[in-house]
């Protein structure tokens, strides 16, 4: 917070500010891990994204299921097979195990992605909310939790932000 009060007392110094005009800086700050845990839509976008998990991983373990159906006929069989024919069947069982690695990775890989993409989202969002709140309420300044060292809590309007998202997602989507 002094870190913030000097920040506010250069910036009033600078622009040529009596103190009396300090008494008219509004300041609030948003806690940003609780807005996003809290959001409606973020609710929405981990759904999303658990169901689309969820399909991969039974794709994913129908494939290590026929991998090891495989495994165990190879097993049962390799007394009667030629050599040539266990060493083929080997090597498609070798096969399948890499593209069963290489699906995994791929949908690993997917899913990171669209998580990046839905948290942007739903930052950009916030952002939003909260631009809109500062003019609104006239607020000077509103920063986020991670950049204050104090702050009391009736600055912040966290809450506020939270109440406005969920309204809108009441009223339906729109970006």
């Amino acid at each position: 917070m002094r870190r913030l009060g000097l920040i506010v007392t250069l910036w009033a110094v600078m622009l040529g500010w009596q103190p009396s005009a300090l008494a008219d800086i509004k300041i609030g700050y948003v806690d940003l891990d609780r807005a996003l845990q809290q959001m409606p839509q973020a609710k929405a976008a981990a759904d999303s994204l658990n169901r689309d998990l969820e399909a991969r991983q039974r794709e994913i373990d129908q494939r290590r299921e026929k991998i090891q159906q495989q495994q165990a006929e190879l097993e049962r069989q390799a007394a009667t097979l030629s050599e040539a024919q266990r060493r083929e069947r080997e090597r498609q069982l070798q096969n399948m195990i890499l593209n069963l690695q290489r699906m995994q990775q791929s949908a690993q890989e997917e899913l990171n992605v669209k998580r990046n993409q839905a948290l942007k989202e739903l930052q950009d969002r916030l952002l939003r909310v909260v631009g809109s709140i500062g003019q609104r309420g006239g607020y000077t300044l509103i920063v986020h939790d991670k950049s204050v060292l104090y702050a009391n809590r009736r600055i912040d309007i966290t809450d506020q932000v939270l109440a406005e998202l969920k309204a809108a997602e009441l009223r339906g989507p729109r970006r």
